[in-house]
């Protein structure tokens, strides 16, 4: 009878110490959705710029926040195509900076990897004019010069859908 309960004992410490140590994981693919705190246009903003943003809500982990709401993320400009001449609409690049939460790191993508923001129009303006420039010769392609695209405007509280670019593994906090 001493053995089973010496055996139980340590099974219930071993489960103990187990739970003590539990690490919970923010997967990748998480989504993280943010909101600009501040609005800007692609015609006064530069690379290298840096740009704040906050979590709209709470990301958890099994029932526990992981990255709580309101919390700061802060973005670089990392590239930026001014509008052009042929439709050719304005893109911006961000680089989001990793966000300290939980006594680790986590690094944030947006939801389009690589992706640049802007519209799509000017592609289509710009394939017109070449399109333009097959059909009616030096005409057309003189047309399409006049037609210019968008600038990228962000108005504070835009939102940014990121996702969680890694795996993180996250301590329980009980020990």
């Amino acid at each position: 009878m001493n053995l089973r309960l010496g055996i139980l004992s340590v099974a219930a410490v071993a489960a103990l110490t187990s739970s003590a140590f539990a690490v919970s994981t923010l997967e990748k693919g998480t989504p993280v959705m943010l909101a600009f705190d501040e609005g800007f246009s692609s015609k006064h903003i530069h690379k290298g710029d840096t740009v704040k943003l906050h979590v709209i809500d709470d990301v958890e982990v099994r029932g526990r926040v992981v990255i709580p709401r309101g919390k700061e993320v802060i973005a670089t400009i990392s590239d930026v195509e001014k509008n052009g001449r042929f439709g050719k609409n304005a893109q911006l690049k961000l680089d989001i900076n990793p966000v300290r939460s939980m006594g680790t790191t986590i690094f944030l993508q947006p939801r389009q990897k690589g992706d640049m923001v802007g519209g799509t129009r000017g592609t289509k303006a710009a394939g017109a004019a070449a399109a333009g420039a097959l059909v009616l010769g030096p005409i057309g392609l003189g047309a399409g010069y006049f037609v210019v695209g968008k600038s990228v405007v962000v108005h504070k509280g835009d939102k940014l859908e990121t996702q969680v670019s890694q795996d993180v593994h996250i301590g329980d906090g009980h020990h």
